[in-house]
């Protein structure tokens, strides 16, 4: 599977259910404030929503622990850096498509996140 068909597969309603989440929140709360343009709020919430499931993915195929310390340890390395750099360009490279991918109800939901 490529970063885009991972990425595209994303775009439903299991964002919305990790926006529910504490981590979802905190990055919510962090993008409205860091980030004053809607189209960027949703182009991070979407790199890090995406980010979030592949470190995960990438750390248990590694057999590293799910813990905090773990997350922190994998998050400095080349390797995270290497698929974070790969969700942002998918995501940026390929906005519009994501966003055709949600239907108008959920566009506008994705959007009310940052009103």
């Amino acid at each position: 599977m490529t970063c885009l068909q991972y990425c595209i597969n994303g775009m439903n309603d299991r964002i919305f259910s990790f926006a529910k989440t504490k981590e979802g929140k905190m990055m919510i709360g962090a993008f409205r404030k860091l980030l004053t343009i809607r189209e960027n709020q949703i182009k991070e919430l979407l790199i890090t929503y995406n980010s979030y499931f592949m470190v995960q993915a990438a750390m248990q195929l590694k057999g590293m622990p799910n813990t905090s310390k773990a997350v922190i340890e994998f998050m400095t390395t080349e390797e995270f850096a290497a698929l974070n750099d790969e969700i942002g360009k998918t995501v940026e490279g390929n906005y519009p498509m994501l966003m055709s991918c949600m239907d108008r109800k959920q566009r506008r939901k994705l959007e009310a996140l940052f009103a």
